[in-house]
């Protein structure tokens, strides 16, 4: 070669000297996290990323480090400022010394954080879901649904473990009505990356039994309150508000609402919260219906009251006149016992010469019906003696037309008449079709028969 060569280590070492001289010890840079991992020892080690805001594709990448003692600083000062943690896929501005170091490279050693940063980032993040949601008319959807009187088939979507899940099915169970409220847990990560999805699959179960629920609640508590990026997630709002079900979240926001509560019919902040709400709707439902059946009851006691009163008022009225009426009623029934003997006496007499009209009518009907029934038979009598006759003289007619169409037909008469009858094999030729080319055939006549070998065959108009 005649270029002059040097080595790996000379060249780094080169870069190194230069980074060493531009004097980047203290610098400001704004990057996303594009992973963060803390081992051991607790010294954090990141993967910071710049992506293209068009098509998000990747234009800058460096690692970073932050020390274990700087880290624990940090971490709780940023968490405490912006109610987040400092995870991946958050956009940060971080202070920054750079280094280079001759086998490992390029490095970011982090040294300070601005949560203010991260906060606006955050903040814009949830105005584009917002007015994504919004544009999509879908923002407002979950709010106009009715919600039932009596919330007592209720689906719950919680981590099982949290603790606030279970004050929450604590306190529903123990209420001291004494309602009874039905209820099934679709588990769900409430944290961490997975969380999105698996909220969305508990949702998405909830759906295929939706006609079992009246609601679903939304749960989070006994854990830290700052990991609640899942709840801003477009998705996880997306499908709130297009539930068909009315959506209560008590997720545990202290400082304002996640989108999820945004869209989220009823928002409330605890999960004690929510099962003080149930409990209080379904305890002033109750109310109402006591109140109403004493309502009830107090009417129907002064509706039977006002009727005894009507009652005794008109007896007082009436029971004289009953009296009266009674023994008015007694001595005509008396009378009427009196002439009892009369009126059946005259009753028979009537009866039997009534009886004795019809039986004269009866006989005369009969003895008409007789007359007729008579002089219908003697017409059926002379119907049968004639129809013998005419059936003998139907058929004689009958076979006197066979016999004459037979003597019509008769061969003899057709050979007297001129014709004569050829045969073949024996066989009647009715057309020159039956007739074989060199074979013999017989003719008769009226007087005679010829015979002889057929040598010529031809059809009307041909010849062969």
């Amino acid at each position: 070669m005649g270029q002059e060569a040097i080595t790996l280590l000379q060249l780094n070492q080169i870069i190194k000297g230069i980074i060493d001289d531009a004097g980047l010890n203290s610098v400001w840079v704004k990057a996303e996290i594009g992973e963060l991992r803390v081992n051991r020892n607790g010294h954090c080690y990141l993967d910071l990323v710049e992506k293209n805001p068009e098509n998000d594709s990747l234009v800058a990448r460096s690692r970073g480090m932050i020390w274990a003692q700087n880290f624990r600083l940090l971490k709780a000062y940023f968490e405490s400022s912006t109610g987040r943690p400092l995870t991946t896929g958050l956009k940060v501005l971080v202070k920054a010394s750079v280094q280079f170091q001759e086998v490992y490279g390029l490095s970011l050693i982090i040294t300070d954080i601005d949560p203010s940063y991260t906060m606006g980032d955050l903040a814009q993040k949830r105005r584009e879901v917002v007015n994504r949601l919004i544009e999509e008319g879908v923002f407002e959807m979950n709010k106009e649904l009715e919600l039932p009187a009596v919330i007592q088939k209720i689906a719950i979507i919680s981590s099982p473990t949290a603790a606030g899940y279970g004050d929450f099915i604590h306190q529903l169970e123990n209420n001291p009505y004494g309602i009874k409220f039905y209820f099934h847990l679709f588990p769900a990560l409430m944290q961490g990356e997975k969380a999105e999805n698996s909220i969305v699959e508990a949702l998405e179960k909830i759906f295929d039994h939706s006609s079992f629920f009246d609601a679903v609640v939304l749960i989070r508590g006994g854990g830290a309150t700052i990991d609640l990026l899942c709840f801003d997630s477009y998705w996880v709002a997306y499908h709130i508000a297009q539930f068909p079900l009315p959506v209560i979240t008590g997720i545990g926001h202290e400082r304002d609402e996640s989108v999820a509560d945004m869209v989220a019919h009823t928002m409330l902040k605890t999960p004690t919260a929510v099962a003080a709400f149930l409990i209080e709707r379904a305890a002033v439902f109750l109310q109402r219906v006591d109140e109403a059946a004493a309502q009830v009851a107090d009417l129907a006691r002064e509706k039977i009251q006002n009727e005894q009163q009507t009652i005794e008022n008109l007896s007082k009225v009436y029971v004289p006149t009953v009296k009266t009426t009674l023994q008015r009623r007694r001595s005509n029934l008396e009378q009427m016992v009196a002439h009892l003997p009369v009126v059946v006496t005259k009753r028979l007499g009537s009866a039997a010469y009534q009886l004795k009209r019809f039986q004269e009518k009866m006989v005369v009907a009969s003895k008409h019906k007789v007359n007729n029934s008579q002089q219908l038979l003697n017409q059926y009598y002379q119907s049968l003696r004639r129809y013998p006759i005419r059936l003998l003289n139907a058929s004689r007619q009958k076979l006197d037309y066979l016999e004459q169409a037979k003597n019509a037909n008769d061969p003899v008469r057709l050979l007297k008449r001129g014709y004569s009858l050829t045969y073949q094999d024996g066989k009647l030729v009715k057309n020159i079709g039956m007739i074989k080319k060199g074979y013999p055939i017989t003719t008769r006549f009226i007087d005679g028969r010829v015979s002889g070998t057929v040598e010529h065959v031809a059809k009307l108009g041909k010849k062969e």
